[in-house]
């Protein structure tokens, strides 16, 4: 008698529809997805002060108030201005007052954003220019290629001082921070 083995065979999977489907998923997210650049600023915000605050008066002299309308005009020191100008502007009030200079950016709700970003990349590309300038006069360098202590010593010099203000609110942050927000 003769046993005859059954070969079993194990069934395959059809693995050729799985990668169809998986490519076409991957296009589909591929081209639904929003692939646009995030507008944004860059900022370092001071470290928190665990101190009591107390309000301190700036000389008008030393401040100059932007103004941003809710029609999406700017208005330095009760002047419209075109945003283009800013930041020479920008640059002639710092080397006017030194360091004790101050923004105060008053922004409308109804405002852009869009004209709001492009005030801060004006003023931030104000400050490169004048810490650039400022770098060359101590160092004979550019800012970029200084030191962390030179690059600190050139922030003393010229800090920046931004204070922002809500539809008539009081001040709500006072950036004197050592980061930009224009492309570096």
């Amino acid at each position: 008698m003769r046993f005859y083995r059954r070969r079993h065979r194990v069934p395959e999977l059809n693995t050729t529809s799985t990668a169809d489907i998986s490519f076409m998923l991957l296009i589909f997210f591929l081209v639904t997805t929003n692939m646009d650049v995030d507008k944004g600023l860059v900022r370092q915000l001071p470290p928190a002060e665990r101190q009591e605050q107390e309000e301190t008066f700036v000389d008008q002299g030393t401040m100059m108030t932007l103004q941003l309308t809710a029609d999406n005009k700017l208005i330095a020191n009760g002047k419209p201005i075109a945003i283009n100008q800013l930041r020479q502007l920008a640059e002639y009030f710092v080397k006017k007052t030194g360091k004790k200079h101050l923004f105060k950016l008053d922004a409308a709700p109804e405002a852009s954003y869009d004209l709001y970003f492009q005030v801060q990349n004006e003023l931030a590309a104000a400050y490169k220019k004048l810490r650039n300038e400022t770098s060359q006069q101590l160092y004979h360098q550019n800012y970029e290629s200084l030191s962390q202590n030179q690059r600190d010593k050139v922030k003393e010099e010229c800090p920046q001082r931004i204070a922002e203000q809500y539809n008539g609110m009081h001040t709500v942050d006072i950036n004197t921070s050592s980061e930009g927000g224009a492309d570096e």
